[in-house]
């Protein structure tokens, strides 16, 4: 997730600084589900609120996730190296369920195949991953952040040497699936020293996780669709845990 939210902002901002300019303006990896995903998953009963009682099975991973298709016209299908960096490390141990987003894997996890996905003009980019956890697992890590994002409107990630200050905050999207938070993050891209804003969304339902972080380019329409984008994504998530 690191790698793919560092490369995609600065394809965005290179698309947006083509754009102002007035040159350029426009409107998978290798890793596969885990062999340990179990494949006797129950469907469940009684609609969305029933909670999965088996992890997400490979194939409940891969209709959680985002193709093209599910998204407004115009966004394509990109591929994205994986990175098998840790987790940055925040300043405060209450802060760490943040930066734990910005590593490809989740520990303890069954991880789905990532999806990555740009705009026309490749001013917008999105990411995504699905992934299982034994148990309560996903209830608790979507709870986990939240009480995190309430408790660190300002920290400092440290990976490699290098520290990168954040600002958090909340935005209003609406709640999708049994749980979900949603939140954007202001971070400098290394190198460059040049701001950029992730717009995140963490939603759960019984035993998986969806994560997704989003750039949008100078638009603001874009910014705003980012909402649209957050029901898409828990729908999906909500009707894979249905079978």
């Amino acid at each position: 997730m690191r790698t793919r939210i560092r490369r995609s902002a600065a394809a965005v901002l290179t698309a947006s600084a083509l754009c102002l300019a007035g040159t350029a303006c426009g409107a998978e990896d290798d890793k596969k589900p885990s062999a340990s995903a179990d494949k006797s998953g129950e469907k469940q009963e009684g609609g969305a609120s029933a909670p999965a009682v088996k992890p997400f099975t490979a194939e409940q991973l891969k209709a959680a996730t985002l193709v093209a298709g599910d998204l407004p016209e115009g966004w394509k299908a990109t591929k994205t190296p994986s990175s098998d960096d840790p987790a940055p490390k925040a300043d405060k141990p209450e802060c760490q369920p943040i930066a734990n987003l910005l590593a490809d894997d989740v520990e303890g996890a069954t991880m789905g195949e990532p999806a990555d996905f740009e705009s026309a003009g490749s001013e917008t980019a999105l990411s995504q991953a699905v992934f299982t956890l034994e148990g309560t697992g996903a209830a608790d890590f979507t709870k986990a952040l939240g009480t995190a994002v309430d408790a660190c409107p300002q920290l400092t990630f440290t990976q490699d040497g290098e520290k990168n200050d954040v600002k958090i905050e909340k935005v209003a999207a609406g709640k999708v699936a049994e749980d979900s938070q949603t939140f954007s993050m202001t971070m400098k891209l290394p190198g460059l020293g040049v701001d950029y804003k992730v717009y995140l969304l963490v939603a759960s339902q019984g035993t998986a996780v969806s994560r997704a972080a989003y750039i949008p380019g100078e638009d603001p329409a874009a910014v705003k669709a980012f909402d649209g984008l957050v029901k898409v994504i828990g729908d999906k998530l909500v009707k894979a845990a249905q079978g």
